[in-house]
């Protein structure tokens, strides 16, 4: 009975280790216990629900986990180590002085040293990229043209019109009006025998006698060549034909790009060939590489997108140790170098490997594809020139040059192939008929003919070491090496050459390069004191 009046707490004790232990005033603290264990108790019933339910979980399927397993400590010393990193590499910016040379060509100016940011860094590679790789093949397919220039571009007339395309539907009735326009202009087509191409002033008759020429600043007046311009060409497929892209080459071993516009001529980069006196350069058909040689067993092919250079140690199967002089066709498909005992060696223009050889008379001096790149002509030691087709590889063609020394310079175009000779003289023959059909007479191959010129040009008084026609084929320019201001402009269609330009007070020097631009607006003449002289035809920039 008596241990019926005894409060529980006298009875029971609680272990509170490492707790200090109540005391046991009054019974208010007694009942703050009985809370307590009771709290316990209640902590034990929900751990058993929590192991009830993981096991219900386990069964069902693994348990997910969240965070790693386990934590490297060097890997976060090593995390650190590099949020540190770019923290400083973030406030420091990009250095464009310590980096290679591509890095260095990013600065604005030569003497350029405080880095810069990342966000300048990438609007700097931008216009790196704008400025090399766009000029020489398209990019505007890679533009996404916006909503409303894309509906103005439909041409899609009234706000409704719109609206029903956008909803996917519109007029049969507007569909067939279109259908009917556009049997209406093929009608009108066919029924006519009139040129397809639009008129433009390279069409208009070229006035003989007098040339309208304007002298411009030097194509390369941003980085004038070190030594004779031994090459010069436009890319042949600049669209726009007031601004076309040049490159220019020469012994000083730079290949060199440059932005013509007349005014600043601004230069888009340049690259250095330790191993190469650069004597032949020229773009592989409309593609951005360039194909260069020089008094070496093997050639180069840069490719001005990419920046990459290919290196062509050899030929294999030929045993020349000089490659300098080759001519390329103007779809690019295939190179031809000149070889010795009379080789032509043809190289295919995309894998650079041995695809065929010509062969000739004597040694081949001049080679020369047509524009329509079907044939290529040929001739040398001989004074004999060779047509060959292509595709047979069958020499279709052979007659005599009139002039009856050595040939030393071929140009062909849509009518007339020009032949020169070491003495000076011109050739100009009619060479129409061979682009419209295919002449079969093989046995001519062995049999030298005699063909008639239309036209002798003997302005020049040594050797005539370059030809070169207009875009047209109205304007055709004759050179020499051996003497100054060796240089004649002929007017195709009369036979005369132009009296007024070029005169005895034209700084031309020594021409040792020359071409006409896309559309013949400008004449690039490079000389032997390392300038690129550029010159504006205006009947072409007169419409």
């Amino acid at each position: 009975d008596e241990m019926k009046n005894v409060w529980d707490g006298d009875i029971f004790a609680i272990d509170r280790s490492g707790v200090d232990v109540p005391s046991d005033d009054g019974e208010e603290e007694g009942e703050n216990q009985l809370v307590d264990i009771q709290a316990e108790d209640d902590d034990d019933e929900d751990e058993d629900e929590d192991d009830s339910s993981e096991e219900d979980e386990g069964v069902q399927g693994k348990a997910s986990m969240k965070g790693a397993a386990w934590q490297d400590d060097d890997e976060e010393d090593d995390n650190d180590d590099g949020n540190k990193s770019k923290t400083r590499n973030a406030r420091k910016g990009i250095s464009l002085v310590e980096g290679s040379d591509r890095i260095k060509k990013l600065r604005r100016y030569r003497d350029e040293t405080n880095p810069i940011s990342f966000s300048e860094y990438e609007l700097r590679l931008r216009e790196r990229f704008v400025n090399t790789a766009s000029v020489a093949a398209r990019t505007d397919w890679a533009d996404v043209p916006k909503p409303e220039e894309a509906d103005d571009s439909d041409g899609g007339g009234s706000e409704a019109h719109k609206r029903k395309k956008i909803k996917g539907y519109a007029s049969s009735s507007e569909d067939e009006d279109d259908d009917d326009e556009y049997d209406a202009a093929a009608s009108r087509i066919l029924q006519s025998n009139a040129s397809l191409f639009a008129n433009s002033s390279s069409q208009l008759p070229l006035p003989p006698t007098l040339l309208s020429v304007v002298r411009q600043r030097d194509a390369n007046v941003a980085d004038p060549n070190r030594s004779a311009v031994n090459a010069v060409q436009f890319h042949p497929s600049s669209e726009a034909e007031d601004n076309p892209l040049l490159m220019t080459a020469g012994m000083d071993k730079m290949l060199k790009f440059f932005k013509v516009d007349g005014e600043e001529n601004h230069k888009i980069h340049g690259i250095h060939f330790p191993q190469m006196p650069i004597m032949c350069a020229s773009f592989l058909g409309n593609t951005g590489s360039v194909v260069l040689s020089g008094r070496r067993p093997f050639f180069y092919v840069y490719d001005a997108i990419s920046g990459n250079i290919q290196k062509i140690p050899s030929i294999i199967g030929r045993s020349e140790r000089s490659l300098e002089r080759f001519s390329i066709s103007p779809d690019g498909k295939i190179i031809a170098f000149v070889g010795n005992d009379g080789y032509i060696i043809l190289l295919d223009g995309k894998s650079r490997q041995w695809i065929g050889d010509l062969k000739m008379n004597g040694s081949v001096r001049a080679i020369s594809f047509t524009p329509d790149g079907e044939y290529i002509m040929g001739s040398g030691s001989d004074g004999d020139v060779y047509r060959w087709h292509i595709r047979s590889r069958r020499c279709i063609e052979r007659f005599h040059n009139q002039d009856g020394t050595i040939t030393s310079s071929m140009a062909s175009s849509s009518n007339f192939l020009a032949v020169g000779a070491e003495s000076g003289v011109v050739n100009l023959y009619n060479d129409k008929h061979h682009h419209h059909h295919h002449s079969t007479r093989h046995p001519l191959a062995s049999t030298s003919t005699d063909k008639i010129p239309l036209k002798s040009i003997m302005n020049l008084q040594t050797s005539a070491d370059m030809l070169k026609f207009s875009d047209d084929g109205q304007i055709l320019a004759m050179s020499t090496r051996r003497e100054t201001n060796g240089l004649k402009l002929l007017h195709v269609p009369s036979g005369t050459v132009f009296s007024n330009w070029p005169t005895s007070k034209t700084p031309l020097k020594y021409v040792w390069s020359m071409d006409f631009s896309p559309g013949s607006k400008y004449f690039a003449i490079g000389n032997d004191h390392g300038k690129c002289l550029l010159y504006q035809l205006k009947h072409y920039w007169d419409e």
